[in-house]
């Protein structure tokens, strides 16, 4: 095969849709964002097609490394990160800056599924929580509670699909439960603030309870076919907070409508059943559990962005995949991609993309 042969076309066009979805609505609310959206845009696609073309055998070979390197991202955000509206998670290199807790979702998603791949039975399971255990206390810590959520939701997807015992699960739901008052305390306070705005936005509509209802009110006023590209009020005349990450559903379903919104939800479907469709091909435990954390990601990321938009899920920063503006996000959701895409090749699945 050649370098453009390994790339499943069942994957690669949902996500072209999505990326074009987003930069449709996003040179609208943001145009000061371009052309740099543009070199974001041409690394994911560089990105994608590397990983597509990697052995998963070479990357599973790969998970200890692999392991270092994201610890090594997530410390140096702690060590050399700017603060930004009350959170450090972001580091900047000059030209632009990266999140390294969006670029190592897929690098632990990885290093999970190579521990639970193994011939250690029982032990593997008490491995790979050992090993997601340090990632999640330095993601939590800067605070990023989105993020945090994510990398939990991609571990239990790996070990699901690794062959955990269901009762571990169980157990670990009954641990959750009684952990919650030291879990709320934990918690910093905007993002109380957040889950109490949540459970009552307009007891304080001007303050945490803002961004949630200028989101309702942007989807709302869209309609079926939308304001039209420009003419959204709550987008336009900035009353929808981070319009261009958090809030680009509200911004896109505002201006695109109902028509554009339930498009970019049945982008979404598409291409995670494609995911599902090549999970259930392979026999192989590692290829399971690694697309099983890959689903669970993208899902859930999913799910969390559109939900608080929706005023169904508290206020958490986490980006729309392949959607929203910035780079490592977008990053990370392309070396997803093409991990599932070599995924796809290894096992004969691939409808190719040719250049004729």
């Amino acid at each position: 095969m050649s370098f453009l042969q390994k790339v499943d076309l069942q994957l690669f066009l949902p996500a072209v849709f999505l990326a074009l979805l987003g930069n449709v609505t996003l040179s609208s609310v943001a145009p000061a964002l371009y052309p740099q959206q543009f070199i974001y845009l041409a690394a994911a696609f560089i990105s994608f097609l590397i990983f597509a073309n990697i052995d998963l055998r070479v990357l599973r070979q790969l998970a200890s490394p692999i392991y270092i390197l994201s610890i090594v991202l997530l410390l140096s955000t702690v060590l050399f990160g700017v603060l930004t509206r009350g959170s450090v998670r972001w580091i900047d290199l000059g030209i632009v800056t990266l999140q390294p807790s969006e670029i190592v979702k897929p690098l632990l998603v990885l290093v999970f599924a190579a521990i639970v791949a193994t011939n250690l039975r029982q032990t593997k399971f008490l491995l790979a929580l050992l090993a997601a255990i340090p990632a999640l206390i330095l993601i939590l810590i800067q605070p990023d509670l989105g993020s945090s959520l994510v990398v939990t939701a991609a571990f239990l997807g790996v070990l699901f699909l690794g062959g955990i015992p269901i009762r571990y699960f169980l157990g670990g739901v009954v641990l959750v439960l009684l952990a919650s008052p030291a879990i709320w305390r934990f918690l910093a306070d905007y993002q109380r603030d957040r889950i109490l705005s949540y459970l009552a936005p307009g007891a304080d509509p001007l303050s945490s309870g803002y961004n949630a209802i200028q989101s309702m009110i942007a989807i709302g006023s869209g309609g079926f076919f939308g304001h039209g590209l420009g003419q959204g009020t709550q987008s336009q005349l900035a009353f929808l907070p981070e319009r261009h990450t958090d809030f680009i559903f509200a911004a896109l379903a505002e201006e695109l409508g109902l028509l554009g919104a339930g498009l970019l939800i049945l982008a979404f479907g598409i291409l995670l059943w494609r995911v599902i469709r090549i999970l259930r091909a392979s026999e192989d435990v590692f290829t399971q559990a690694l697309l099983g954390g890959i689903f669970a990601t993208i899902f859930v990321q999913t799910a969390i962005n559109i939900g608080m938009n929706l005023g169904l899920l508290p206020i958490t920063g986490i980006p729309l995949p392949f959607v929203s503006a910035g780079g490592s996000s977008l990053l990370a959701m392309s070396i997803m991609l093409g991990i599932t895409s070599s995924a796809a090749s290894s096992l004969s699945l691939v409808n190719p993309l040719k250049l004729r």
